[in-house]
């Protein structure tokens, strides 16, 4: 069951019970709110479809772009160290690299990109960065939701790279402030690899 058309809030509701999704979990801790989900379902490229064993798999459509500079002649890459919520809840995601925002529905992989350093980092002027054509599509299996418990969440993630100019770069990194009193911390590390495998 994959969901080509954008669904009312009592469908999502209906197609979470009959999954027997735990919401009681949902908008606690480190997971994301109920609403949030439904907005997700209805404004981005978030389609909803059956696994295996009765589990409910959201299929996410994202923008990952490796953001990386040179300084000091050594190559660097910014990369999530961290989200926090009001409440305190710290939430380090496991083998997850550069940036992310997940595609709106009738949105361009590239437009994602550019959306993406625009919103995550506040690079709003892409005359001093230079991104990418995207260099691939990495598909990969489900996995639990680290932001919805009782679900599983399959990326499909579209990567780009983009190398700033020094006016851009920001040593310590950046925060991004989002609703709720959620935020998010980017750190600078040493480049991994110089090219992106697949």
């Amino acid at each position: 069951m994959k969901t080509p058309i954008i669904l009312e809030n009592r469908e999502i509701l209906e197609i979470l019970k009959r999954h027997s999704v735990p919401l009681q979990k949902w908008g606690t801790g480190k997971h994301r709110s109920l609403e949030d989900f439904v907005r997700y379902a209805t404004e981005d490229k978030f389609f909803l479809r059956d696994g295996e064993n009765n589990d409910l798999v959201v299929e996410v459509h994202a923008a990952i772009v490796i953001v990386i500079h040179k300084f000091k002649r050594e190559w660097l890459e910014l990369y999530e160290d961290r989200q926090t919520s009001s409440n305190g809840t710290v939430l380090r995601r496991r083998n997850f690299n550069g940036i992310a925002e997940t595609l709106k529905r009738d949105e361009a992989p590239r437009e994602g990109a550019m959306r993406c350093l625009a919103e995550e980092l506040n690079f709003c002027d892409p005359t001093l960065y230079h991104l990418s054509e995207c260099l691939g599509v990495e598909r990969r299996d489900p996995v639990p939701s680290e932001k919805w418990p009782g679900i599983k969440a399959q990326y499909n993630r579209y990567l780009f790279e983009c190398t700033i100019e020094r006016q851009l770069f920001h040593k310590y990194g950046y925060r991004e402030l989002e609703g709720h009193g959620r935020e998010i911390f980017f750190k600078w590390r040493p480049r991994r690899q110089l090219l992106l495998q697949f």
